[in-house]
């Protein structure tokens, strides 16, 4: 099981199907980074070596700089998905905050693995999940040429749903031309956190459907899976544990799911520990990846 932790709730796109998590009452609550140093710490005594920061988005967070390089020198793998807008240029997040334009050569260096979205082959589709005014496409082929040019391990994250299957073939001729790039995911829309949930009949498709896209993308790339990562909801079923804004350590299952008027539901049964309670860190790392685990 692969840790994700949430840094910030803050993001420069709205995704109507965002699986982010955060409880309604814990709205602009995030973990100190002591704190997240100390439990990481903890974590990697245990035998876990990777970390996935993710939110929100990562380069929103103040101190990302600082916090990349007090995990880094813990020992981790990193991986850092994020839209990435702050590579290129000064942007105003979702909560209304100037964020600089980051050093691209220190994310280069600090990260191991950098997460880009990119969802369709025009700005249109782009749009019909990841909801933005900018030219989006173009943003992120510049992200990823500005990352590239330091050398960094790019992966093109994209999400197969209802509103770009029929840009398959489009989308991975696209993503064929970026023959810099580590690796691209697809993952099959999963309704997961308060977005995701709310608008499952936008985006949720169909098992087949996800291998109807799968064979497209290969096709365009004659079979080469070397760079091709395809991630059913099947195959990523209790794979991964999210850390949200608050310290929560839960695992994403959709039969536990429900929604109330405004927010994502999580109880106490589903809520494995939190990462701010000492007490609760060997219960959580219990459900982690330990490095031998990666070597079979």
């Amino acid at each position: 099981m692969h840790l994700n932790l949430f840094v910030s709730q803050s993001c420069f796109v709205h995704c109507k199907g965002c699986y982010s998590f955060s409880r309604e009452e814990k709205k602009g609550k995030t973990v100190s980074t002591e704190k997240i140093i100390s439990f990481l710490q903890f974590v990697y005594n245990t035998g876990c070596r990777k970390v996935t920061l993710c939110g929100g988005d990562p380069l929103t967070r103040k101190d990302i700089v600082d916090l990349l390089e007090k995990i880094k020198s813990i020992g981790f793998k990193i991986s850092l998905d994020t839209v990435g807008s702050p590579i290129i240029k000064n942007i105003v997040s979702d909560k209304g905050i100037l964020i600089e334009k980051i050093d691209a050569k220190k994310i280069a260096i600090l990260v191991d693995v950098i997460g880009i979205p990119i969802d369709g082959s025009t700005n249109d589709i782009f749009r019909r999940f990841r909801q933005t005014n900018t030219d989006i496409v173009n943003e992120q082929l510049a992200i990823c040429e500005e990352l590239h040019k330091f050398g960094a391990n790019i992966c093109i994250n994209t999400v197969a749903h209802k509103g770009n299957l029929e840009d398959a073939f489009n989308l991975a001729k696209l993503i064929k031309k970026l023959d810099y790039i580590h690796k691209w995911q697809i993952f099959q829309y999963e309704p997961l956190g308060k977005y995701g949930l709310r608008n499952r009949e936008l985006f949720e498709i169909t098992d087949k459907q996800f291998l109807n896209f799968q064979s497209t993308v290969l096709k365009v790339f004659n079979n080469d899976i070397s760079k091709l990562q395809f991630k059913s909801s099947h195959n990523r079923k209790n794979a991964y544990m999210l850390i949200d804004n608050s310290g929560n350590a839960w695992i994403p299952a959709l039969e536990n799911m429900s929604l109330s008027e405004y927010s994502y539901i999580l109880n106490d049964n589903v809520i494995i520990g939190n990462i701010t309670n000492q007490d609760d860190w060997c219960k959580i790392c219990s459900y982690l990846d330990r490095d031998f685990y990666q070597k079979t």
